[in-house]
């Protein structure tokens, strides 16, 4: 096969890539852990703190109506339609202004984002910690999420204690 650089000025030192002469990339993925910027002594992270603490959400949104729940590295997407829901594996992607989890559902992306403004809720007038936008199948709906919240240690204890009262 010819080399069509020939004959036009460029030769095969000219078609290498210099090296980089600014910043490198960083030595962490940003999945695994906030970039940090800053000076030598002072860090700053870049991962927004409520965000970055939390593994599990619940985000909602109205007309159409629609619920995502995401703990770990699932998401079970709900709507009228289907209220049961479906699973669906997600990665989770931190970022300056809150996290990201993204996945497939039908072979196109589902993406979840969630940023830490306050949102409100038209309809059922309640203000969330934390603005959402759903992305499924091409459509992108806004909702309003929060951190999901653990199960009251006493509801746990009445719930364990009643299958040894029926036994």
């Amino acid at each position: 096969m010819t080399d069509l650089r020939r004959g036009v000025g460029l030769d095969d030192a000219a078609a290498q890539p210099e090296e980089p002469t600014g910043p490198r990339p960083p030595a962490v993925s940003p999945l695994e852990q906030p970039i940090e910027t800053g000076t030598v002594g002072r860090v700053v992270p870049t991962a927004e703190p409520l965000t970055y603490r939390s593994t599990a959400f619940v985000a909602r949104g109205n007309e159409p109506f629609w619920n995502v729940q995401v703990s770990g590295g699932t998401a079970v997407y709900r709507t009228p339609d289907n209220q049961s829901g479906r699973q669906i594996q997600v990665n989770r992607l931190v970022f300056d202004q809150g996290v990201e989890y993204i996945g497939v559902l039908g072979g196109r992306p589902f993406v979840l984002n969630l940023r830490a403004t306050e949102c409100q809720d038209s309809m059922a007038d309640e203000r969330f910690p934390l603005t959402a936008r759903l992305t499924v199948a091409g459509q992108t709906q806004t909702g309003c999420a929060s951190p999901a919240q653990p199960a009251a240690p006493a509801a746990e204890a009445a719930a364990d204690a009643a299958p040894a009262a029926a036994g």
